[in-house]
């Protein structure tokens, strides 16, 4: 789910609220673009279990950036920490049953 490692938003936010809602309207957005390119089989293949893999992969990357002060070629901290909350959020979609309703542009 790796985004641009700096979200989307060039926001400087002067309140704790405001910076909770540019970092959660920026991941909407990384959600919604991944979605997009993805479509919804990778995730319902596997569900929740499949959840499960994919955050407990994210955990251990982060685990091992922040334990050992790697700096990563390929994906950075922000990218990883993007990554476990979209999968949090597809979970609860999942839960709510909301993951499977059409993107906009689909919907009309």
């Amino acid at each position: 789910m790796s985004g641009d490692g700096g979200g989307f938003s060039s926001i400087s936010p002067k309140t704790f609220e405001e910076a909770c809602e540019t970092i959660a309207l920026d991941l909407a957005e990384l959600i919604a673009a991944k979605q997009s390119d993805y479509g919804k089989d990778n995730i319902l293949g596997f569900g929740e279990q499949g959840l499960v893999v994919r955050l407990w992969d994210k955990i251990n990357r982060f685990k091992n950036l922040v334990w050992h002060n790697t700096r990563p070629k390929n994906e950075s901290v922000e990218d990883t920490l993007n990554d476990i909350a979209g999968y949090a959020i597809i979970g609860l979609m999942l839960r709510k049953g909301w993951f499977e309703l059409p993107m906009k542009e689909e919907h009309g």
